[in-house]
């Protein structure tokens, strides 16, 4: 009995068929061993060592305490060259902040100085500290801390002899004397006031200056009365005062109805 031929065909269609699993079978094995190397690169473990952060946001002239630092793991690579570790930290306890630190950020030991110790280290290099005595008011009832920034007014007679018998004859005049000055300290406070220390009273606060203006505020303390004002800490905004006299004040108030005439009585 002659076996039946096969259909030409059918052998075609069932060998594509063939082949189509086959090309199936090893693109899901490529595909998985794409997947698998990814898998195995985003796996790959970073190196990273423990560190101490700070616990709170940190400003210039604060002292950190042990409360403040906390321990953090953190990859090797973000980890300054002079991170406080938790081998070290005790050394750093009670220093003072040189520049300001956000919260959950490593402690650096070139951020920190020796409270009561390197207290010039404070300083921007190119200024001074300059000690400025203050009272009641000036001090703004004793509200004004270290880091806090504040501007000064100076009041002083406007009715002196400028040569020749001349006077501008305008009362008092307030006049801008510096804007926008970092406090660094007062009285002997670098940074809050640790508990069970009292109130914050003071006499001086010190301010961070540039040469010229500690030779501008030295003049003024000479020339008449200084007052401070306390400005928001992130407010930059110049003023823009010009001055201002007794003489121009006292015009604000005037009625504007009168006349300028001089009247001459007695005598002929």
């Amino acid at each position: 009995m002659a076996l039946p031929k096969l259909n030409k065909n059918v052998l075609f269609l069932g060998g594509a068929i063939l082949l189509g699993i086959i090309a199936a079978l090893l693109s899901v094995s490529y595909i998985q061993e794409r997947v698998a190397e990814a898998t195995a690169a985003v796996q790959v473990e970073v190196a990273e060592t423990q560190v101490v952060v700070s616990r709170r946001n940190l400003d210039i002239g604060d002292t950190i305490s042990e409360s403040d630092m906390v321990t953090r793991n953190m990859p090797v690579d973000f980890v300054p060259a002079d991170a406080v570790t938790t081998e070290n930290y005790v050394g750093f306890i009670d220093r003072m902040v040189r520049s300001p630190i956000k919260q959950g950020t490593p402690l650096s030991a070139s951020a920190l100085v020796p409270a009561y110790d390197k207290f010039s280290h404070v300083i921007v290099p190119g200024k001074v500290g300059y000690t400025l005595s203050v009272n009641e008011n000036n001090s703004i009832s004793g509200m004004i801390a270290p880091g806090d920034r504040v501007d000064i007014l100076l009041t002083y007679s406007g009715d002196k002899d400028f040569g020749g018998g001349k006077k501008s004859n305008q009362g008092d005049k307030v006049v801008p004397l510096l804007e926008n000055i970092t406090v660094l300290a007062t009285g002997t406070r670098i940074g809050d006031v640790p508990e069970g220390m009292g109130d914050s009273a003071f006499s001086s606060v010190t301010l961070e200056l540039a040469p010229n203006q500690a030779e501008l505020l030295t003049a003024g303390q000479k020339t008449g009365d200084l007052r401070v004002l306390l400005r928001n800490y992130e407010d930059n905004t110049p003023f823009g005062l010009s001055g201002l006299s007794e003489k121009t004040l006292m015009s604000l108030f005037s009625s504007g109805g009168g006349d300028d005439v001089e009247y001459i009585i007695g005598g002929n």
